[in-house]
Parts: C-alpha cells; structure tokens; sequence
C-alpha cells in the first residue's frame, strides 16, 4: 500500500512537472490570454479533467509557472548579487548571456511583462512586486561599491537599478526578434556607461 501510494504521489508529480512546462511554453508563444487549458493539457499529455485536478483555474496555472521562473530567477540572481558593488554589472553581464540558452524562458517573461501592464491581468501583482523586488536587492547590492569607494556617495542607486533592469530587459526583447543580437556585447556597452557616471574618479573622455 505503501509503495503504492508513494508511485502515485511520484506519478502526479511528474504530470505536475508536465503541466507547467507546458504552460510556460503556450504562455511564452500565445501570452496568457491566448493560451486555452485545453491546448495546455494536450501540450503536457493530460486531460483537461486531469489538469484541472492539479491546478483549479487558468488563474492558479499561471501563478505556478511565475513562482516556478521567481525561484529560477532567485537562484540566478544569488551569482551577480553576491559580488557588490560595480562586480554585479560583471554578474549581470554574465546572466544575460547565460539566459540565451533559454529562449522560452526570456520569452515568457517578455509576453507576460507586456500582457500584465492591464491592471485586471492575474500576473500584475506579480510584475510589479517583482521590479520593486529586484530594484531593492540591486540597491543593496550596489550599495557596497559605495563602501569600497567604487561608487560615488552620492550616486543616485536607485536610478541605477532601474537603469540597469531596463537595460537587460530591452536587449532580451531585442534577442527575442533577432537572435544575432549579441546581447553582452550590448550590454557592455551601456552598463560601462552607467557605471562610470557614477564612479568616484570618471574616465576622462
């Protein structure tokens, strides 16, 4: 019996797992509106009786699929974050070109950026908690370069943050139309810019 019970709760695991990919790729490719639980649970192999048993609502399904890309993306941000000061731009760096091997992934969180601006959109809550999220933690993190006399006390971090998410998340949905972009190449670019107005001692030009 045992044994039993514990193949099933591995069974319903796994057809949990497929569910979700699933509908990470159907929200990455129709956005979230576009995506019916009927063509969800044929991606992932279930009837939508089956899928309905594991999430209750479209709804629910979408806010699994956000929390599961906000642990992944929590676990991405550990690397960059962890280095302080003008290290996390190196970091950041790196992320973006690491996040070109998931184009789902980006493409998913572009869609769903740009569907859950609507105030009524199930993920918006989540969108905006997100930013405010990730533009504290890179304070903070920014905040070191301060201590190490890498950034300027009176550099305005928060505009910085903001500069810098907008940065990575503008290059990603250029990569999304065109994957030639060469996205560290760019970033490089605009980051080095960034960072320097805000150094202790500029670059002349």
């Amino acid at each position: 019996m045992g044994a039993k019970l514990g193949q099933n709760n591995v069974k319903g695991e796994q057809t949990k797992t497929a569910i979700l990919a699933a509908a990470e790729q159907l929200f990455a490719e129709s956005g979230y509106r576009g995506a019916s639980l009927a063509n969800i649970a044929e991606r992932a192999g279930v009837t939508q009786s089956g899928l309905l048993h594991h999430f209750n609502s479209k709804d629910e399904l979408l806010v699994a699929v956000l929390e599961q890309h906000n642990r992944d993306d929590d676990a991405l941000l550990i690397g960059p974050l962890s280095l302080g000061g003008a290290d996390v731009i190196t970091g950041l760096r790196e992320l973006i070109v690491q996040n070109s091997e998931n184009r789902v992934s980006v493409r998913l969180f572009a869609v769903l950026v740009a569907e859950s601006t609507s105030v009524d959109h199930p993920g918006h809550d989540y969108m905006k908690a997100r930013y405010d999220r990730l533009r504290n933690r890179l304070v903070g993190a920014l905040s070191i370069g301060i201590q190490r006399a890498e950034i300027r006390a009176d550099a305005d971090l928060e505009v910085l943050a903001s500069a810098l998410i907008a940065l990575m998340d503008g290059i990603q949905l250029q990569w999304i139309y065109n994957a030639q972009v060469d996205m560290g190449a760019a970033f490089d670019l605009v980051a080095r810019a960034l960072v320097e107005s805000m150094a202790t001692t500029p670059t002349a030009v």
